[in-house]
């Protein structure tokens, strides 16, 4: 038990560290949104993954480069109670695809992202009711990011402010070894990019 505990908490830091680069090449590379997602496999070709860059209108590549035109501009307070009704249809149906987690990292802050078609539906009422600061996307559409498909890609959020890598580490490390019980050694690839694919850093490289 120890020794599992040991392995989580390297995996969190490994995750921190993957997440702290992405504000300073948001701000100083990009100059504009970006994603970084953490798989179970590396996709053959382009994959078959909904990520946020998938989902945004086409037009995005051409205003991607000032941030005043993506994402939300401030930041709502969060002290409004959280619906747990979820919605009863577009959850994952078998073992089939694979087992993801997004974020998009924007001017002032960053979020996490679970699609519904990657969480089985006890995991999203399991997940609503163990932590904290998620919620479904539909019911506060004043998060939804610039040009973002949110009927056709329905994640659950949270919201974080730069400098709170380290719990966004811990959220992801929940989801992988205890939602999803991936085995805490697991291989993991994370593939980083900017909006448009102006930038491409990490492409599915191990870790």
């Amino acid at each position: 038990m120890q020794d599992y505990h040991l392995e989580r908490a390297t995996r969190i830091s490994q995750f921190a560290r993957h997440l702290s680069g992405m504000h300073a090449r948001a701000h100083h590379e990009a100059h504009g949104p970006c994603f970084m997602i953490f798989s179970e496999n590396k996709p053959d070709g382009l994959g078959d993954e909904k990520t946020l860059a998938e989902s945004a209108r086409p037009e995005m590549e051409t205003v991607l480069e000032r941030f005043t035109l993506a994402g939300i501009q401030s930041m709502p307070h969060l002290d409004s109670p959280i619906p747990l009704e979820i919605p009863g249809e577009g959850w994952k149906q078998d073992d089939s695809g694979s087992r993801y987690v997004q974020f998009s990292f924007e001017e002032k802050w960053f979020c996490i992202d679970i699609p519904r078609d990657t969480l089985f539906r006890f995991e999203g009422e399991t997940m609503m009711k163990q932590r904290q600061g998620f919620f479904y996307l539909c019911d506060r559409p004043q998060f939804t990011l610039y040009g973002e498909d949110v009927e056709g890609h329905d994640p659950f959020r949270k919201i974080y402010l730069y400098g709170d890598e380290e719990s966004a580490a811990q959220d992801m490390a929940y989801i992988f070894f205890q939602l999803w019980r991936f085995p805490v050694d697991s291989p993991l690839y994370v593939k980083a990019c900017a909006f448009g694919g102006k930038y491409d850093w990490e492409d599915y490289d191990p870790i």
